[in-house]
């Protein structure tokens, strides 16, 4: 019997918050259990250092197939430190770099956006390449032509250019618009992956006693990586047009990663709203305590700024059967409301956002629990990954 083919497969991502770092450990723990391929990880040392350190609690496993070329911090903060495009240029030429010294015969960029520029203009990469597309907005109807003319034109040659194997798009109603900008490029859809984790009644009331969250009170969970896109300011604007009593009734508990700045500004911003109960969690939160937040929650928010793409949360949220609050646009509203998992407002109005909180806590929200299911087995790790290896590989 032929011995089985073995692929050398380099991934790079230089971001180590939010959504990059469950990626990678998915990753890490699906390609753990497939010895055909060697596995490249070029990604910051902080990432490897608290994989390694937390992997047997978070339950992932690391396989003697599983390499990493760490970026160190002065290397981070040099290539952070750039333009956008000068660092586009720079990363993309450091990873081909890296990949070729380790004989790569596959590739993939974990956030192809940033590197459209480098591929274009920098080195030329001599092995098969994959790219999850995060933000094609190009054909979006707000989008102005000017826009959707340079992506569309960045798209095709880059591609082009680079040989590019198969990209994966995380907007899947993107994909038919994509398709007929690439030649030679397969466009597949990928779903947003998101690790179930079970939990028990006892490590919940745990949870809540640990951030005292209420009982008595509707939470209203707002998760991620905190920034100004997250909706934070016009969900606090929105409790002013709220009576008191309705007021009474919400809890808003804010947990993620969060930078010094933006804490030191939410914290003073939260002063500014005394009726409203705020609990806030301002901390990198993985394994079990991320479905901790959600299962103690009873509305989840994504009131996202203009948000393009896909959201975990939104698959989160489905997982624990929690109905969700969100913005209208993009993808996220489609979603929202074509799978019956909540109500969709404008997120920049604090009116339309006030109504439905009122229509949440005077009528509540239906929503489809086969819908929520549906969400949930779309969109589990061994999905991405198995996406990812076709395409790639097969």
């Amino acid at each position: 019997m032929a011995a089985s083919p073995t692929y050398r497969l380099s991934i790079f991502d230089s971001i180590d918050d939010g959504h990059h770092t469950d990626y990678l450990a998915y990753l890490i723990h699906q390609f753990s259990h497939k010895p055909d391929v060697e596995l490249l990880l070029i990604v910051p040392e902080n990432f490897i250092q608290s994989f390694k350190n937390n992997r047997q609690v978070w339950g992932f496993d690391l396989g003697n197939n599983i390499h990493f070329h760490p970026l160190d911090s002065s290397t981070i903060q040099r290539l952070h430190g750039q333009s956008i495009y000068k660092r586009s240029m720079s990363e993309w030429n450091l990873y081909v770099d890296i990949s070729e010294a380790w004989e790569a015969s596959h590739g993939l960029l974990m956030y192809f956006d940033y590197f459209q520029l480098g591929m274009l203009l920098g080195k030329k990469a001599h092995f098969q390449l994959g790219g999850i597309y995060f933000r094609p907005n190009f054909y979006y109807r707000k989008a102005s032509w000017k826009s959707a003319f340079i992506k569309k034109w960045m798209l095709r040659l880059s591609t082009l250019r680079s040989s590019m194997k198969v990209l994966f798009s995380l907007d899947h109603k993107a994909v038919k618009h994509i398709r007929p900008l690439l030649r030679k490029t397969q466009v597949m859809r990928i779903s947003d992956p998101v690790r179930a984790y079970e939990v028990s009644a006892e490590e919940l009331l745990a949870f809540r006693e640990k951030w005292h969250v209420p009982a008595n009170k509707k939470v209203c969970l707002l998760f991620g990586n905190l920034d100004p896109r997250k909706g934070i300011e016009v969900f606090l604007q929105s409790t002013k047009h709220l009576t008191s009593e309705e007021l009474g009734q919400l809890c808003l508990l804010v947990a993620g990663s969060i930078s010094p700045a933006y804490q030191a500004h939410l914290e003073k911003l939260f002063q500014q709203y005394p009726s409203l109960e705020i609990i806030s969690i301002f901390q990198e939160i993985k394994g079990k305590d991320i479905q901790l937040c959600f299962e103690a929650a009873d509305l989840v928010l994504m009131l996202y700024q203009n948000h393009v793409g896909m959201s975990s949360v939104l698959i989160r949220a489905s997982i624990s059967k929690k109905v969700v609050l969100g913005t209208h646009y993009g993808l996220l509203g489609k979603l929202i409301q074509s799978m019956h998992l909540g109500l969709v407002v404008d997120a920049q109005s604090p009116v339309q956002i006030a109504e439905q909180l009122e229509q949440y806590l005077n009528l509540g929200i239906g929503f489809s629990n086969e819908q929520m299911e549906k969400m949930e087995q779309e969109n589990s790790e061994k999905a991405f990954a198995d996406t990812l290896y076709q395409g790639l590989f097969l």
